[in-house]
């Protein structure tokens, strides 16, 4: 026996939302691992960025110090 028109829009319905339920977790997961591995990029820029400045500031120290001999 075929589904009625309204038998099938509330089939769609119904899996719409299961669909959405089970979806909606792995989402909310991918946002966060998302996110934890954006802060972990932004610590290794400011890791890297920092050791540029160090890297620069030993090198006008070696170059001061040659000036100087």
């Amino acid at each position: 026996m075929p589904l009625t028109e309204d038998e099938m829009k509330t089939l769609r319905l119904i899996l719409r939302e299961e669909l959405q339920s089970e979806v909606r977790p792995l989402r909310l997961e991918m946002i966060k691992r998302f996110d934890e591995i954006a802060t972990q990029i932004d610590g290794f820029y400011e890791r890297v960025e920092k050791r540029d400045q160090e890297y620069l500031s030993i090198r006008e120290q070696i170059r001061r110090l040659e000036a100087n001999h």
